[in-house]
């Protein structure tokens, strides 16, 4: 039996979720595998959408998440808050260390291998929103209306879609 895929599985992205201590959701951070992003699509309202050659979270753009969504966090008085997140390298640098600083955040840096354990979120929220991306992916490989590309694999969806999906 032969399925017809995208041809393009091997594509990924990463997206960023958090929230406040009283429940409020953040903006989700949305990273593609590209170079750049497409010019003429329209992303939904409430999603930040970048692009990374590997589809991964780097250190300028870590910066560049404080920058866009942490930094409305306290408003224009900047209330000190606090960051838990995991140990990710580029959360521990020098430069995010300083950027956090200049937004009166304090990081909490969860110990490696201890994320599932000390950060619920990472269960509770994480977990569950990969499963639903994944369901949505395979009913929408499963539904009987795709286009085809000249080699017969079904075209691959568009960004805005996916982002639709994550809002």
């Amino acid at each position: 039996m032969s399925i017809l895929t995208t041809g393009h599985e091997k594509d990924r992205f990463t997206v960023m979720l958090a929230c406040l201590r009283d429940g409020t959701k953040l903006p989700p951070y949305v990273v593609f595998k590209r170079k750049t992003l497409p010019k003429k699509v329209n992303f939904p309202k409430g999603v930040i959408v970048r692009c990374q050659e590997k589809g991964w979270m780097d250190e300028g753009l870590v910066q560049d998440w404080l920058r866009t969504v942490w930094s409305k966090v306290g408003g224009l008085t900047r209330e000190k808050s606090m960051l838990v997140w995991d140990s990710f390298s580029a959360h521990l640098s020098k430069p995010i260390r300083n950027a956090l600083k200049s937004l009166n955040a304090e990081p909490v840096v969860i110990p490696r291998g201890m994320t599932s354990m000390l950060q619920p979120l990472d269960v509770a929220i994480n977990k569950p929103f990969k499963d639903r991306m994944r369901k949505k992916w395979q009913d929408w490989m499963l539904a009987d209306q795709h286009a085809f590309t000249p080699s017969g694999h079904i075209r691959k969806m568009e960004l805005d879609q996916i982002c639709q999906w994550i809002v």
